[in-house]
């Protein structure tokens, strides 16, 4: 569920695709007489390693879906249970009142009991629900997060390629112009789906607090149980 090994996973795949920004605004600083010239702002990276990143992206879109499919399973477990205990905690106060109406005190009492132990148990179940919907959503971010990594390496794939034959290929003016043209729009292309993919992580992180906060709550409902309280 949500756990730390796949956080980590997921975070690094994320790391890994975005790790050449940072070098590259190292590595392209202005010239020290001041002229600006225009620089690669996607950096540059071999093929090979962006299909493995690319292979990767589709491996988590399926971890992400398997985890869900979990999470969502145990919630519907507990909300059938929430119902089941609802329905049980309806006949205790129907036996209660009987006993009172008999004067069994004895008996009302070990119902009353049986009766608060099923409302504590209706909350914990209810931490529980909120706790795994909680995670289905995360899930849910997370497989949308590595559908737009993997969209990003593909458009930075393409770019690589056009790079390549860029160097390869010797052309004429008005086919070297329209091969720049090309990579400029998908240099373009390709920030603005990293663009998209940083929002993305942002979103799972906050996710990623909200289910910690939902498992606070799931642990505090617990220690009241332990506690009778």
């Amino acid at each position: 569920m949500a756990s730390t090994h796949h956080c980590a996973r997921i975070a690094l795949l994320f790391a890994i695709a975005l790790l050449g920004i940072g070098q590259a605004l190292s590595a392209q600083a202005p010239a020290p007489s001041g002229f600006d010239s225009f620089v690669m702002l996607v950096p540059p990276r071999d093929t090979n390693t962006i299909k493995k990143l690319v292979r990767a992206s589709e491996h988590e879109v399926a971890a992400a879906e398997k985890t869900r499919q979990q999470a969502e399973t145990m919630r519907l477990g507990a909300t059938s249970r929430i119902e089941f205990k609802k329905v049980a905690i309806v006949r205790l106060k129907e036996r209660i009142a009987l006993a009172k109406k008999e004067g069994r005190e004895a008996d009302r009492v070990g119902l009353e009991a049986e009766r608060k132990a099923a409302e504590r148990e209706i909350d914990l179940l209810k931490r529980r629900e909120e706790l795994r919907d909680a995670e289905a959503v995360l899930e849910i971010q997370r497989s949308e997060l590595a559908s737009l990594t993997k969209q990003s390496l593909e458009l930075e794939l393409q770019l690589a390629r056009r790079r390549a034959s860029r160097r390869r290929t010797t052309l004429g003016a008005a086919g070297a112009a329209s091969l720049e043209r090309v990579i400029g729009e998908l240099e373009k292309q390709t920030l603005e789906a990293q663009r998209a993919q940083a929002a993305s992580s942002m979103d799972v992180a906050d996710q990623e607090i909200r289910v910690i906060d939902r498992r606070l709550d799931l642990l505090d409902a617990q220690q009241k149980v332990l506690g009778g309280e």
